[in-house]
């Protein structure tokens, strides 16, 4: 009785309301006080011992942050998190942290934003989690619409590729391909940072069990669906996590070749691409073996597919 008479129709008007705000297409919906204060938040940043650690180049000190976004309105970063995990789950969680870590975002009055699958957007109180927590739609119109209002984007540039390949204790990162937010860098001039985070893999057990026909759903469907347990069912085994930021690779502005653009134009586009692309996976790699030993990961080399 309840299905047909309140659930349908309240699922109805949940639906047309995202079909009119389409918030993850915009300016997304962050809220502070969400992010930093919400009593789950709090609890796993405290159960995962959950830490950000800034260069100690202080390249992204406060006083360099300012300098740099004060130089001029359009300037930004691309903060890239790797590995996805499972979950990526401390995606949420950091993201309350950022408002004390980055002060000069908030001292400038710039902002940043997160790109999301779609797909979470359109899963009742997931979206609400994702847009209150800063997210925005994961498509290239998104993104550079953030990028042109100076705001500065993270990411998780593996994406469901890399999350449907995690596997417990094994680090690696879905990177070879991955040049979409390297060229939004290049085309916007944006700083490229390189995030590692230390005990993502480590949060749950996994299993390559039907493979296969999971990757092929992934593939055509756009959903992961992953094998994972904790130590006692679902819940996620208490693992340090750290996540670890590394120095920001500047970025010469480079425009994106529109169509009418010759092919001379749009190949020198993608040779820009390409070369900032290895110069970041360098950095990553540099950034992962410098900070492994010291974190109790040094037993462990970084695998880049």
């Amino acid at each position: 009785y309840m299905l047909p008479t309140v659930f349908i129709p309240l699922m109805v008007v949940y639906y047309l309301r995202i079909l009119h705000s389409r918030a993850e297409l915009s300016d997304g919906a962050p809220w502070e006080a969400f992010s930093k204060g919400y009593w789950p938040f709090r609890w796993f940043r405290e159960y995962f011992h959950l830490s950000l650690v800034l260069p100690p180049s202080r390249s992204l000190s406060e006083r360099e942050m300012t300098a740099y976004l004060a130089a001029d309105p359009a300037n930004a970063y691309i903060f890239a998190c790797h590995p996805h995990g499972v979950t990526a789950d401390y995606r949420v969680y950091m993201e309350g942290m950022m408002y004390d870590a980055f002060p000069a975002f908030k001292k400038l009055k710039r902002e940043w934003r997160v790109l999301a699958a779609s797909i979470l957007f359109w899963l009742p109180l997931v979206r609400e989690v994702v847009l209150w927590t800063g997210c925005v739609d994961a498509g290239r119109p998104t993104a550079e619409k953030q990028l042109r209002k100076g705001r500065s984007l993270l990411v998780i540039p593996g994406g469901e590729a890399e999350q449907i390949k995690s596997q417990f204790g094994v680090e690696r990162v879905h990177l070879k391909d991955r040049m979409g937010f390297v060229a939004l860098a290049v085309a916007h001039g944006a700083s490229l940072v390189p995030v590692y985070v230390f005990g993502a893999n480590d949060t749950y057990y996994t299993s390559n069990v039907f493979f296969g026909i999971r990757n092929l759903i992934r593939k055509y469907l756009k959903v992961c669906l992953c094998v994972f347990w904790g130590d006692v069912g679902l819940a996620p085994r208490r693992v340090k996590t750290t996540v670890v930021f590394g120095d920001p690779l500047k970025v010469e502005k480079h425009s994106r070749p529109g169509k009418a653009a010759s092919e001379a134009e749009k190949q020198a586009f993608r040779d820009t691409v390409a070369k900032v692309h290895a110069d970041y996976v360098s950095a990553l790699e540099e950034l992962f073996e410098e900070k492994k030993a010291g974190l109790g990961y040094g037993d462990r080399k970084l695998i880049i597919d």
